[in-house]
């Protein structure tokens, strides 16, 4: 009922793309990432119709290899639409699985973020999966991808929520009710996105841990630049630090880190923020 309650809608203007634009658009090919783990595989699998999977191609030895998954603007199914940002993900030791297959066309839903988690459970541990920790999962998405991962806010699998140019377009209260921690990662006011995550971080609960960044790019900011430009530098921190308790990761939210990329920070309960172990 929370899930079809709150996706009714969601932000236009995000195009989809064959994975040959892709490349030409963002300056070649996103293969790589900036992290360790290096070259990304970008694949489907025939246990999850309509999905993208990044994961390491480089041997991550023993390493266990959280999960994001991940929704696209406009609810557009193309899991390729945010390449460079996942692909870097992916180079920091992580499965990404996005909804809808590379260069896919059509719609998602929020039913497709659950089942790319269905997905992970099942695989954990298995195959090409073997080193994969479905117990520390993130649901993040942009603008429409956003609200589909809000949605993923009573799923107990899920330890933490990722905003991206997103906000709740209906029932204005349901922030009220998230209790685990949250980012914020926002284009300034000239984000479409502006006025609704403004709002959602001021209704939040009084415990839930949540760090909010706004930087003036617009909507989607930088996030298709090289590994995520600055948006995905604060989302794979916020991961590296939950997922890992990385010291740099949580210098860059505890100690004023951000402050070299020019975030203009608000933070809630920030103090609450602590690995998940």
């Amino acid at each position: 009922m929370k899930v079809n309650s709150i996706i009714v809608a969601a932000f236009a203007g995000i195009t989809s793309a064959s994975p040959t634009l892709l490349q030409e658009r963002q300056g070649g090919s996103a293969a790589s990432g900036d992290g360790p783990y290096g070259p990304i595989s970008v694949s489907t699998d025939s246990a999850l119709a309509n999905h993208a999977i990044y994961i390491p191609t480089a041997n991550t030895g023993t390493a266990k290899l959280p999960v994001l998954v991940w929704g696209e603007g406009g609810c557009t199914s193309d899991g390729s639409s945010n390449a460079r940002f996942l692909n870097a993900v992916a180079s920091y030791g992580y499965l990404v699985v996005a909804s809808g297959a590379p260069g896919g066309r059509g719609t998602t839903t929020a039913a497709m973020m659950t089942a790319s988690i269905d997905f992970a459970v099942k695989v954990a541990g298995t195959g090409r999966y073997v080193n994969i920790d479905a117990t520390k999962v993130m649901a993040a998405g942009f603008s429409c991808g956003g609200v589909e991962a809000m949605a993923m806010s009573w799923d107990p699998r899920v330890k933490t929520i990722g905003i991206f140019s997103s906000g709740l377009l209906t029932n204005y209260t349901t922030a009220s009710t998230f209790t685990k921690p949250i980012i914020y990662i926002i284009g300034g006011s000239n984000d479409v996105a502006y006025q609704n995550a403004e709002r959602d971080f001021k209704a939040l609960p009084a415990g839930t841990p949540a760090w909010k960044g706004n930087l003036p790019l617009g909507h989607g900011g930088d996030l298709n630049q090289a590994n995520g430009g600055k948006f995905g530098r604060a989302g794979i921190a916020w991961m590296e630090f939950l997922f890992r308790g990385n010291q740099t990761a949580k210098n860059y939210f505890l100690a004023d880190g951000y402050k070299v990329d020019g975030w203009d920070v608000q933070t809630h309960a920030l103090d609450q923020l602590k690995p998940i172990v």
